[in-house]
């Protein structure tokens, strides 16, 4: 996993940009700093700590420091004549000085930083929160800070989900950026077909019990709990955006049967696939 420097990078502790293009997004990755981006346009899969979410456009997300993550986006958003637009905030933790958070009035905002390390998630932004976003992109000097705050208050007052679970435990990922994201990658490319730990673990370099250990500790998961929720995550985009039926559905996103597909699907969201499609058509 490889550890991003943000701080040396911009010789800054608060830095803004907006992407056309996922350039910084595609690697398993964390960074010192809090990550807090919003999806004007573009959608896919986002890997945080133990969670797999998928993320559509009008979305936001709040990543805290040293937390892990990796954002897919689909394969529609990796040319130029489809581009993204991201609007990424990147900022530490006491970015206004320590005391800062002694204030009454910033208690509020010192407690989402605290949630933040367990990643928050809000989806359908309304266009006053989108509006600041952008505002914090092009304003400078303190009218930046303001912006800033005030959308993370917006934020918080939208009641973001939780994405990371209580039993996650942050680890040093320094040593072996390389290696997971050797893993990750082939696991992006080829979850719809047929992923096999021998694979895995030889792409790793390790045994496959040490492999399994390994990828546990890093993701939360186990290497099939994670290739099967990616594979959910795929099956969510088509029963959202297409009119395809159920079992194309389960064939398409790599699963080797539709009953393991219903199970698996249902226990990963919580309700069937029948009843996804119902309740999420575009």
């Amino acid at each position: 996993m490889k550890k991003l420097s943000l701080t040396e990078s911009f010789q800054k502790r608060l830095h803004v940009r907006r992407d056309d293009y996922p350039k910084h997004h595609t690697i398993w990755h964390y960074h010192d700093e809090i990550e807090f981006i919003y999806v004007a346009k573009g959608s896919g899969t986002l890997f945080v700590g133990d969670r797999i979410q998928s993320f559509n456009q009008n979305s936001c997300v709040l990543i805290g420091p040293n937390i892990p993550h990796y954002w897919l986006f689909h394969n529609d958003y990796l040319n130029e004549h489809n581009p993204i637009d991201c609007i990424v905030i990147h900022f530490k933790p006491d970015f206004l000085g320590e005391e800062f958070y002694d204030l009454q009035e910033a208690k509020s905002l010192q407690q989402l930083i605290l949630n933040s390390e367990r990643a928050l998630y809000l989806e359908n932004c309304s266009s006053l929160f989108s509006n600041l976003f952008f505002k914090v992109h092009e304003q400078s000097n303190i009218l930046k800070i303001t912006k800033l705050i005030e959308s993370l208050y917006y934020f918080q007052q939208s009641e973001p989900i939780l994405l990371i679970s209580e039993e996650y435990e942050v680890y040093n990922h320094s040593s072996d950026h390389k290696r997971m994201n050797n893993v990750i990658n082939y696991i992006k490319d080829n979850y719809r077909n047929k992923v096999e730990l021998d694979t895995l673990s030889n792409l790793a370099k390790m045994t496959k019990n040490s492999f399994c250990r390994y990828f546990k500790q890093k993701t939360g998961k186990t290497p099939i709990q994670f290739v099967s929720e990616l594979r959910v995550s795929h099956a969510c985009r088509l029963l959202r955006s297409t009119d395809k039926n159920l079992k194309e559905i389960s064939f398409e996103s790599g699963f080797n049967s539709f009953v393991n597909f219903h199970k698996i699907f249902k226990s990963v969201t919580n309700t069937s696939p029948k009843q996804y499609k119902k309740e999420n058509i575009s």
